[in-house]
């Protein structure tokens, strides 16, 4: 089968036979220049770079194509269509000509196709190199040089030169200089760095292995292969930084041309918009599947023209969701009453409170970044919801929760800006309360992936720091936003009931979601440690609820002294505990029926053609369980895996898990859930939303 590339080929010969079009003229002479041929619709010119060759030597000579103003030239690989320049050289023995050096290229869309060359003049330099025997005192050239010239139409061009150059002493002409030096100016630096360029059915990945202070700050990264095979051109290319270097990420068409080589220029726009171009030969790695769990694995290009509006429209949003979350209810219950107990405060002390409970919210999201960026630098492969993956966070956040539903049953009093409902608060109390709020709702909503917040969170951990913390500072805006503006409505203040005694049985109500949310995170917290770190667990709540205790009990200083003692042991001893012993496995996650998810097992699935839909998913995510639940686990969905011959994986994020990091990458998601479906012999899945019903999932199914 003819290939359009191969056809674009042969049509442009059987042109240039029909056209004739060669404005070609022989110029015989022993200078410098060597010619210049004035085609149809461009110029060349031929110069070499010496005046007298010499045997056993390199000398160049640069051959400058100047096409007609509006038309363009070509590079070596062309792109999508086009063709490079042909050289036919007629040599004596003893003298070679090697490949031609090309400036760096510039994209050119045309219309949905992508090409790569120059609207203005650019130089090819050629070595042509003396074997040390050769004898003769003169060195015949003759030349014919082949090229396209396009605008809307394409014209080809052909260019004739002959002449000679003396041999005997190497001597430079002066002439030349200002010529070769400004060609050498537009040529690629040699990259000093190592570069692998990986490809796979549907994506290929360059990646640079550079230091920070050898790359600068980077803006844009952008990849021109010499060979074939390796990138749909009109399709735009993502770069993202790794620890060790950086990726650039690009399409290519699944059953395509064969991939031929790793050479090419990389193109890199540092802030300042300088572009910096490199020779990049990077080692070509052919693979059948990315592999997820490696550092070559290629996200696709869903977020290459995220618009950073998009995104942060997206945190807002998604933000704003997020209150409809499961994980958020408990928090969300004791901000209402807040609400309810509101109606004793003036409206300045109402909208005080608002911006504290915001402001508690983004210095928590903020504090989770910075360490999120943090741990991520030193090259570990994290995701949103990360601190949740260790087992002393999750412990001291138990500790947390069984401190504030007990001070709502009425055992002690902390002050959480509900306290002393029907009764005047002072306005630093209050605020102080709300914050704290803002803080517990930061807590237990980082378990949760809203629909809208995921491809936000996604796009903004490929960017510079200052992006990643504008979109989450979004992110936290939306998610404060309902109770900040409930704040500033008088209207609402005057539907609230009146605070009165049924309060404080409402107070003691509300602890019962506290107590519920530390049973689930104690639940967690025994699949990631073990039965034996758990029961340790159990004795320092008991030991800090007893130095709480001791607090109110004793009013001297001796005896707060020693509460204070017991309870920071108490909490010391929940952060800092090794957690030894062996997790408890999941009975889902065990069953029969569902495969682990590794990068090798998904692989044989799909080189055995079976249907597979995996699901990520994590202990502490509740969004994941209730999807679990609604829609995954339900006799109709398995029913219907089971008669579509679908082979069900899972990947379980509860603790952390470098290849269960890169696959969520790879689909531009920073955190669980995430279910994908793979089609029948596709490496590429389709992406179902955050949020499942039956319906979506048989709708997926039906639609492959």
């Amino acid at each position: 089968m003819i290939t359009m590339r191969e056809l674009s080929k042969k049509t442009l010969t059987l042109a240039t036979v029909l056209l004739g079009i060669t404005g070609a003229f022989s110029n015989a002479v022993t200078a410098t220049d060597l010619g210049t041929v004035e085609a149809s619709h461009s110029k060349a010119t031929l110069i070499s770079e010496y005046s007298s060759a010499a045997a056993g030597e390199t000398i160049w000579v640069g051959l400058e194509l100047t096409p007609r103003e509006g038309w363009h030239s070509y590079w070596k690989n062309y792109g999508d269509s086009g063709a490079a320049p042909i050289f036919e050289w007629v040599l004596p023995e003893g003298v070679t000509a090697g490949d031609a050096l090309y400036p760096t290229p510039h994209r050119m869309p045309i219309g949905p196709l992508m090409n790569y060359g120059y609207e203005a003049p650019s130089t090819l330099l050629v070595p042509l190199t003396f074997d040390s025997g050769y004898t003769a005192n003169a060195l015949p050239i003759e030349l014919i040089v082949e090229w396209l010239v396009c605008e809307i139409e394409c014209v080809p061009q052909e260019g004739t030169w002959s002449g000679s150059l003396p041999v005997g002493d190497l001597s430079y002409d002066e002439g030349a200089r200002s010529f070769f030096t400004d060609a050498r100016d537009q040529l690629p630096e040699m990259a000093i760095w190592t570069a692998d360029l990986t490809v796979y059915p549907a994506q290929s990945r360059l990646k640079v292995y550079a230091g920070a202070d050898e790359i600068g700050t980077v803006k844009e990264a952008y990849f021109y292969p010499e060979g074939e095979g390796i990138t749909e051109y009109a399709a735009a290319q993502q770069w993202a930084s790794s620890p060790d270097g950086f990726f650039v990420d690009m399409v290519r068409t699944e059953g395509g041309l064969e991939a031929n080589s790793g050479k090419g220029i990389l193109v890199i726009t540092s802030e300042d918009d300088q572009d910096r171009a490199y020779e990049i030969d990077a080692e070509l790695k052919v693979e059948a599947l990315p592999a997820a769990g490696s550092s070559n694995a290629t996200p696709p290009q869903v977020n290459a023209d995220f618009p950073l509006w998009q995104a942060g429209l997206f945190a807002l949003l998604g933000g704003l969701v997020l209150n409809l979350m499961p994980c958020v209810f408990p928090v969300l219950s004791l901000k209402a009453f807040s609400f309810i107990a509101a109606n004793s405060k003036t409206a300045g002390e109402r909208k005080q409170e608002g911006w504290a409970y915001t402001a508690g919210i983004w210095v928590s999201f903020m504090i989770i970044v910075s360490a999120l960026l943090i741990i991520k630098s030193s090259g570990t492969a994290i995701g949103w919801g990360f601190q949740l993956q260790e087992p002393a966070f999750v412990g001291a956040l138990v500790l947390i929760m069984v401190l504030v539903a007990l001070s709502l049953s009425g055992m002690f009093n902390i002050q959480v800006g509900v306290e002393g409902a029907g009764q005047q608060l002072a306005s630093q109390d209050g605020n102080k309360g709300a914050f704290f709020q803002g803080v517990l709702a930061t807590l237990v909503a980082t378990p949760c992936t809203a629909p809208l917040m995921a491809p936000a969170i996604g796009f903004a951990l490929t960017q510079s720091a200052p992006v990643v913390f504008l979109i989450f500072s979004l992110l936290a805006f939306g998610l404060a936003l309902p109770f900040l503006a409930l704040s500033y409505s008088p209207a609402l203040a005057r539907l609230m009931p009146r605070p009165g005694p049924w309060m404080e049985k409402l107070k003691e109500a509300l602890a019962f979601p506290m107590y519920l949310t530390a049973a689930w995170l104690l639940y967690v917290f025994t699949l990631q440690a073990g039965a034996t770190a758990t029961l340790a667990l159990l004795v320092a709540i008991i030991i800090a609820i007893f130095g709480v205790w001791l607090w109110q009990a004793f009013s001297g200083r001796v005896g707060k002294a020693i509460a204070v003692i017991i309870m920071i042991s108490a909490a010391s001893a929940i952060i800092i505990q090794p957690f030894g012993g062996s997790p408890v496995s999941n009975p889902v996650e065990t069953a029969s029926d569902i495969t682990p998810y590794t990068e090798e097992a998904l692989a044989e699935l799909l080189a055995d053609d079976e249907t597979v839909f995996a699901y990520f998913s994590a202990e502490w995510c509740i969004t994941c369980k209730v999807n679990e639940q609604v829609a995954l686990f339900t006799d109709e969905t398995q029913a219907l895996f089971a008669q579509k011959g679908i082979r069900v994986m899972k990947g379980d994020w509860t603790n952390r898990n470098a290849e269960i990091a890169e696959i969520l990458a790879r689909y531009g998601r920073a955190g669980v859930p995430l279910y994908l479906l793979f089609p029948k012999g596709q490496s590429e899945a389709i992406v179902l939303p955050e949020i499942l019903t039956p319906g979506i999932v048989a709708d997926a199914i039906a639609n492959i």
